[in-house]
């Protein structure tokens, strides 16, 4: 499985919300006025997140990425 980062932009995002729809096991709102990253246990990584993906969940991430009304969430994957 790949390692991906996953960023949000707080500057950017306006809670649109469409990627916690998409992916809400990764996407979280939570205190701040920015989408927020979580991990699998529903811990919170705030806005950046390093982890080794599925090839569905890389889909899913991608969908968020296009999704974003404001462009706030990059991805990154290594191999």
């Amino acid at each position: 499985m790949p390692k991906v980062t996953v960023q949000i932009d707080p500057s950017a995002c306006i809670l649109a919300a469409n990627c916690v729809g998409i992916e809400p096991k990764l996407f979280q709102i939570g205190q701040e006025s920015h989408v927020e990253l979580t991990d699998a246990s529903g811990v919170s990584h705030g806005t950046e997140y390093t982890f080794e993906a599925s090839d569905k969940e890389l889909e899913m991430i991608e969908e968020a990425v296009d999704s974003c009304p404001t462009r706030a969430i990059g991805m990154q994957t290594a191999s």
